[in-house]
């Protein structure tokens, strides 16, 4: 037993106890017990993940059929409003009626098949899927159209007028854009009803504390209805400031409600597979947070070589499916577009015509893609000689690359010609 004074200072209200390192035995048992009763407290991960996983099955299946029904009803409302309007057009005048009748005969486009049609056209390119595809115009006017052929095609065989064609090209052009105003009304009414609450995408870094405050300024989490970053995971090692070790990465995927893993470092080849695997059993996004991407058009896509697997930076292109659509696109309604500006047209070429000298329009040698050179044709809106002109205002261009040339208030420039520009 100790003195009476050694056993005041144990005892005592502020009793002073050494302070010692724990050896690593020590320390490894301490977190063992810690995570016992965190398991005991919150549940095993393998329960976690169980739970999750189920819950985010659900959710995925829910919000996709959701979308399938509002989309789908949407598009059937536009349908509908769209024959609607025609047989409001044709009852409210003979005279459209007629010009209705020239366009649309009667039977051309039968309501039940155009309906069916057009949503299989719809679905095939995807217009009822995830992501931006259900809001892009190519794609609505390529559904739409296909969509529309279908139902057209046998009607083709039976004789069709000149006027029916135009009128075929109209209904395209018409329905693309209901549809594409459709989808923008239907964003506006779920956002009404359901706006979207700070914090939506709740997310955690798995790299450093610098790293983290790097991606909470960038524009993806700039805007918090998006993204928000709750906090970071170190790779390695243990930050005081963390959310916890790279360990207990399930529990805390649970215990904070978090659906993303943005991965801002580089991570052990098994230590990635893990991270993967958690965030595909309990639901959760993984994003590879580079900061390198997207930059100047380019963007990460996996490619195979052989069989591995590498990211490839690249710039988005047509293939050749849709570069023939594109083309088809461009030549049947600019056509139609140039018939309809005709008048227009006129007129600015008679005011040409009357108030300057030379010709109506102006030609030149343009470079295209791919290098191929084509000829050019516009309204000309400068004096005859301005390509001589040219060398004399070199001195006044905005420029000093010489490749580039251009002049504030251009004396080349015709009066008519600063009303078409």
């Amino acid at each position: 037993m100790g003195t009476d004074g050694e056993r005041s200072r144990v005892t005592g209200p502020n009793p002073r106890v050494e302070k010692r390192r724990l050896t690593p035995g020590e320390r490894g048992r301490v977190v063992a017990d810690l995570k016992i009763a965190r398991e005991l407290r919150e549940g095993p991960p393998k329960v976690i993940i169980q739970r999750r996983a189920r819950a985010a099955r659900h959710a995925r299946a829910g919000a996709a059929a959701m979308r399938v029904a509002v989309l789908l009803f949407a598009d059937l409302l536009v349908l509908l409003a769209d024959y609607s309007a025609v047989d409001l057009v044709r009852s409210s005048s003979p005279t459209f009626s007629n010009f209705l009748l020239e366009l649309f005969p009667r039977g051309t486009l039968p309501r039940v098949e155009v309906l069916v049609a057009v949503i299989f056209g719809l679905t095939l390119f995807r217009n009822y899927g995830p992501g931006p595809f259900r809001q892009n115009g190519s794609r609505l006017f390529s559904g739409a159209a296909l969509g529309l052929s279908l139902v057209f095609w046998s009607r083709i065989w039976q004789g069709i007028s000149p006027l029916g064609a135009v009128g075929f090209q109209l209904a395209i052009l018409a329905l693309g854009q209901t549809l594409r105003a459709g989808r923008v009304l239907v964003q506006l009414v779920v956002a009404a009803v359901r706006p979207p609450l700070p914090g939506t995408a709740r997310a955690v870094v798995i790299g450093s504390a610098i790293r983290a405050a790097q991606l909470r300024k960038s524009p993806l989490v700039v805007n918090p209805t998006r993204l928000s970053i709750l906090g970071f995971i170190p790779a390695n090692g243990d930050d005081p400031s963390s959310m916890g070790p790279l360990d207990d990465l399930v529990w805390i995927l649970d215990r904070y409600s978090i659906n993303t893993v943005m991965i801002a470092e580089q991570l052990d080849e098994d230590v990635l597979i893990d991270v993967l695997k958690i965030c595909d059993d309990t639901g959760c996004t993984a994003i590879a947070a580079s900061p390198l991407c997207p930059v100047g058009g380019f963007i990460p896509r996996v490619s195979m070589l052989g069989h591995q697997p590498y990211v490839e930076l690249y710039r988005p292109s047509l293939r050749a499916p849709q570069l023939a659509v594109k083309r088809i696109f461009d030549v049947v309604f600019g056509s139609v577009l140039l018939v309809l500006s005709l008048p227009i047209l006129a007129i600015a070429a008679l005011a040409i015509a009357l108030t300057t000298r030379g010709p109506v329009f102006f030609s030149q040698d343009r470079i295209g893609y791919g290098g191929r050179r084509f000829r050019m044709y516009k309204l000309r809106t400068m004096v005859e000689d301005a390509e001589e002109k040219r060398a004399q205002l070199r001195s006044s261009s905005v420029y000093s690359d010489d490749r580039v040339f251009k002049v504030r208030d251009d004396p080349r420039v015709t009066a008519v010609g600063r009303i078409l520009r």
